[in-house]
């Protein structure tokens, strides 16, 4: 009877790891050319990583067990051999999961994966803002004076520019009145005002805050 049980149990969490790892998609920071955040997009038999903007980086057949995924190229940036599998242990707890090397001959993949954290990514619901709204949050905000980022609107949508952050035109999407979602940095934005309701700056929810005071 104890057997039973136990095997019944080791089912059990074996299907809860396949269901938690096919169709989900996880977000880290990978090291290919510099740090850049990427999403690992697990689908039934295959996977693919990419960057926020959503341009490709590698495409790959995908299985696995309870413990372990094996990877191979199809297409992308690496120089791995499409025949060369990839095997990495990989762990979940929560919405996290921790990739580790078991084996792999190319060395492009082994050195972006090993070792890697991943948090469970969910894709942000756009809400409805009215314009006289969005209109308030436009202008420039700054952490410091060589690092500004301007904040303009156009057809119903805000847009950040901060090409000295690394920042290119993107749109923000808006979460509710005033937290918006930067998606290309995976970043929540709150936009704060005064006692009398002006604007006067935005706070950038990263591995800390930081607070960009709204100067024009």
């Amino acid at each position: 009877m104890k057997k039973t049980l136990l095997l019944m149990l080791v089912l059990i969490l074996s299907a809860s790891l396949f269901a938690q790892l096919e169709n989900t998609r996880w977000l880290s920071t990978i090291n290919t050319d510099g740090p850049i955040k990427v999403i690992f997009d697990f689908k039934k038999d295959s996977a693919a990583v990419y960057r926020l903007d959503s341009s490709l980086i590698e495409n790959m057949t995908f299985t696995h067990n309870d413990t372990s995924f094996t990877l191979h190229k199809v297409e992308g940036q690496s120089d791995c051999d499409n025949s060369t599998p990839g095997v990495y242990r990989f762990s979940i707890r929560m919405e996290g999961m921790a990739v580790k090397l078991i084996s792999d001959d190319c060395n492009d993949r082994s050195a972006v994966l090993d070792g890697t954290q991943w948090t469970l990514w969910k894709e942000p619901v756009a809400v409805k803002v009215a314009g006289s709204m969005l209109i308030q949050y436009t202008g420039v905000y700054e952490f410091d004076a060589a690092h500004p980022i301007t904040v303009t609107m156009e057809n119903g949508t805000l847009y950040a520019d901060g090409p000295n952050n690394g920042l290119p035109k993107s749109p923000l999407i808006p979460e509710s009145d005033s937290r918006f979602f930067l998606r290309i940095a995976a970043v929540h934005w709150d936009f704060a005002k005064d006692a009398n309701g002006k604007v006067v700056k935005l706070i950038s929810h990263e591995q800390k805050d930081y607070e960009l005071k709204k100067v024009k």
